[in-house]
């Protein structure tokens, strides 16, 4: 009998050894799973905000211009003088403006040629489907009798499509050569791309 009560408490001290030492287990695997999930909370959080700030990225404003035929280039075209096509290709090497063509069948008995106000631009924004007209002109009439030795000069204006507001922008006066034109129109062409972005 005495043996029995022996082997008996033996069998509950074993027992609550195992009972302690299992709950003490079982506390680390629990404190365990917890700092796994915490750090997969942190790192799930880190995802979303890397995806939040790859969506949030600001997105840049993209246009589309047409270059109007140069106001008073009739006779200076007909010396082979037109700085138009300068400023189209300078434009297009911006990723935001897309420089259309010149639509000459779209805008068949359209008046187009002369246009150096937006007062006059309403038939040419029925017909056009862009969010700027750019106007240019030479600042004088081509002098024939004196070419070689005429002062050059050019301005620039932007006409918003939608508002019909405009504004003057690049243009540069008594240059001595038709090229200094092109060249101004090269070195200033981030002006007249911050004065379209302004005017949007």
């Amino acid at each position: 009998m005495h043996i029995h009560k022996l082997i008996y408490s033996q069998i509950l001290i074993f027992l609550s050894v195992v009972t302690i030492i299992g709950c003490n287990s079982t506390d680390n695997k629990e404190s365990t799973i917890t700092e796994k999930k915490d750090s997969v909370l942190v790192d799930s959080s880190m995802v979303v905000n890397e995806e939040t700030a790859l969506t949030d990225t600001p997105k840049v404003d993209s246009f589309e211009i047409i270059v109007v035929q140069c106001a008073n280039g009739y006779e200076y075209s007909m010396h082979n003088y037109d700085f138009n096509p300068v400023v189209e290709k300078e434009l297009n090497k911006f990723e935001n403006i897309k420089v259309k063509p010149f639509p000459l069948k779209t805008l068949m008995g359209v008046a187009y040629q002369g246009v150096f106000d937006k007062k006059y631009c309403p038939p040419i924004i029925e017909k056009v489907d862009v969010d700027f007209l750019i106007l240019t002109r030479f600042d004088k009439g081509y002098d024939v009798l004196n070419g070689n030795q005429m002062k050059w000069g050019y301005e620039l204006r932007i006409v918003n499509t939608e508002t019909l507001e405009q504004v003057n922008t690049i243009s540069t006066y008594d240059l001595n050569d038709y090229s200094e034109i092109e060249i101004h129109i090269q070195e200033n062409i981030e002006k007249l791309k911050n004065d379209i972005e302004k005017l949007k």
